[in-house]
């Protein structure tokens, strides 16, 4: 989210049907047309948010191809690659928005030169800062997301679950208040001991603005390659890749194996080289039988590593393979709301 944006929900008046509007962390909301008040929070007591899906499907798939071009993925990706299935999908977020306050004491230790000791400069530093973390709600399976970022141009509407595909909630709602909460406060002692060496002190609190459950749209795209089957999540509000899995570029690995093939078999000719140069003999057979072992385990990797490519891990992806993209933090920091003070 932008650190000057604010979060506005549309809502629509249960009385007269007017378009109302509400900021993010207002609980009551009154109608500007027929001066009704109504409640925001649900039964369980926990606030509800849908975001507008504003990618369409042409979108999603002219990044999506032009994501299979970047990076060391398979030669000709974006030209064999087949899409087989293509859908919008909403998932459910924890989102909590709170004001983390510390207070951390501490020692600054500047270095001396040759003929003055080491200064040490106490420190204190008062931090209160808007933080904001979010988790997700449910089980992703092999999605690879674990947090959003909401964009300024996101437009938040009232939630209706009968009108999209989501998966449901089974992450505890207390679990994400008291881990978010928590995090919260160990960011704001953190960012209030960065220049010190050492510290003495350090207490958090934390305050508490919004809490809400949020559903975010995404776009899944699945496509094969060479009879494997492989995946990419899109945003559903920024058309950005978030997370997925491509076939590496198996030509380019072998080469950097066969290199590294190369280079050992080099480095035990210059063994052997040197061995003879000495006359030692024993030393040259144990370097053979060393190298023999060496070139063996090279195959071996490359072969297990290396014959469907080694697959490409955008994002918070888990398992083998070469991992690209950012990861998106739980935790952010809106910088407009920080009144800090560093001595």
């Amino acid at each position: 989210m932008s650190q000057t944006s604010k979060i506005i929900v549309s809502l629509t008046c249960p009385n007269c049907g007017g378009q109302v509007h509400s900021e993010e962390g207002e609980t009551l909301v009154l109608c500007k047309y027929c001066n009704s008040v109504f409640s925001l929070t649900t039964d369980e007591g926990i606030r509800k948010i849908m975001y507008r899906l504003d990618v369409t499907r042409k979108k999603a798939e002219t990044n999506f191809y032009e994501w299979l071009k970047e990076g060391p993925k398979a030669k000709d990706l974006e030209k064999k690659a087949q899409i087989s299935e293509a859908y919008p999908i909403y998932l459910p977020f924890w989102r909590l928005v709170g004001r983390g306050k510390a207070c951390v004491c501490g020692i600054e230790i500047q270095k001396g030169d040759k003929d003055e000791p080491d200064r040490r400069i106490p420190h204190e530093s008062l931090v209160n800062r808007e933080y904001i973390y979010s988790d997700i709600a449910c089980d992703p399976g092999d999605l690879g997301i674990a947090a959003i970022r909401i964009p300024e141009h996101a437009e938040a509407v009232e939630f209706d679950d009968e009108s999209i595909v989501t998966f449901g909630v089974t992450e505890s709602r207390d679990d994400a208040y008291t881990e978010g909460s928590e995090q919260i406060k160990r960011q704001a002692i953190a960012d209030g001991k960065r220049s010190m060496d050492e510290v003495h002190f350090s207490k958090a609190f934390f305050f508490e603005k919004a809490f809400s459950l949020v559903y975010y749209p995404f776009w899944i795209i699945r496509y094969t390659f060479e009879d494997r089957a492989y995946f990419a999540v899109l945003d559903g509000i920024t058309s950005q890749i978030i997370s997925g899995r491509a076939p590496g570029n198996a030509g380019s690995q072998s080469t950097a194996a066969a290199l590294g093939g190369t280079l050992s078999g080099a480095v035990l000719a210059a063994f052997i080289f040197f061995g003879f140069a000495l006359g030692a003999l024993e030393a040259i057979a144990i370097l053979f039988a060393f190298g023999l072992i060496a070139a063996a385990g090279i195959i071996g990797f490359a072969y297990k590593r290396f014959r469907y490519g080694d697959e490409i891990l955008e994002g918070a992806m888990k398992g083998k393979g070469l991992k690209r993209g950012k990861k998106q933090q739980c935790l952010e920091t809106n910088y407009e709301n920080t009144y800090d003070m560093f001595n």
